[in-house]
């Protein structure tokens, strides 16, 4: 018991003491800072999870530098045990070091904004929606077939945000034979209608596009959000499909002349 109150009546106690009450403040601070940010509208998503793993790290080294102060200041060798932490720290980071590199460019993402929840990127060959995101994975659905792909953040090394309204082309083959007044004026009539068709936003009739071995190449043009294009598509060639179908016009089969003597 002596013993007890001669060390609380020591300065290095009442250091220790003031330490560790700093440390405690400074640790209900930075949450209260946390928890304050996260509330607001703008820190929501892939923001607020950089936040979190911030507000994670600073409490880290809050706790970590009060333990070695009070040991510095009680007389213990604080050299050895920090050389031991990084003997320690070198050990586990070679043992998760892809972790590391995930993370590393999960904070990359979100600082340049390379996208964020509900964008539709395109990565490789995948076209899709970024339905999920964590400092260590993005997970895109594909917008073709349904699919989802788990991409490891480290491996994200190029990716292509798509805009708000994608465009898509319609390449149409028709015959030589085709009157091209009579063509212009269906096509463009038919871009109209497929301008009106629910979920497109605007269609243009481009004109000739190419001239093929048995057919002109004409193109149509239209725009709509990029997570809809493959039931946009099917929609406007429906509607491409009636149009020709009424003006009497037909897509050739490939042709091949043959001569003989």
């Amino acid at each position: 018991m002596e013993q007890f109150w001669a060390f609380i009546t020591t300065p290095r106690f009442a250091i220790s003491a003031i330490i560790i009450s700093a440390a405690v403040g400074l640790w209900f601070v930075l949450r209260r800072g946390y928890k304050k940010y996260i509330s607001l509208e703008q820190a929501k998503g892939q923001r607020a999870t950089l936040v979190r793993i911030s507000f994670g790290v600073l409490q880290l080294l809050v706790v970590v530098g009060a333990i070695v102060l009070v040991l510095q200041v009680n007389g213990e060798n604080v050299n050895s045990i920090l050389a031991g932490l990084g003997l320690i720290s070198a050990i586990v980071g070679l043992a998760l070091q892809d972790v590391l590199k995930d993370y590393l460019m999960g904070i990359h993402i979100i600082k340049d904004h390379y996208f964020t929840v509900g964008d539709v990127v395109k990565y490789e060959d995948i076209e899709g929606e970024v339905t999920g995101f964590t400092m260590q994975t993005t997970t895109l659905r594909n917008i073709d077939d349904g699919t989802v792909t788990t991409i490891c953040n480290r491996n994200i090394t190029e990716i292509t945000k798509l805009p708000a309204s994608c465009m898509v082309n319609i390449d149409l083959p028709l015959s030589y034979d085709e009157d091209m007044g009579t063509v212009n004026k269906v096509l463009a009539d038919i871009a109209e209608q497929v301008a009106n068709v629910p979920g497109i936003d605007r269609c243009l009739y481009k004109g000739t596009q190419d001239f093929g071995r048995s057919a002109i190449i004409y193109r149509l043009r239209f725009f709509c959000p990029p997570a809809n294009k493959p039931e946009r598509r099917r929609d406007a060639l429906r509607v491409v499909q009636a149009g020709l179908e009424a003006a009497d016009i037909h897509i050739p089969f490939d042709q091949i002349d043959v001569h003989s003597k």
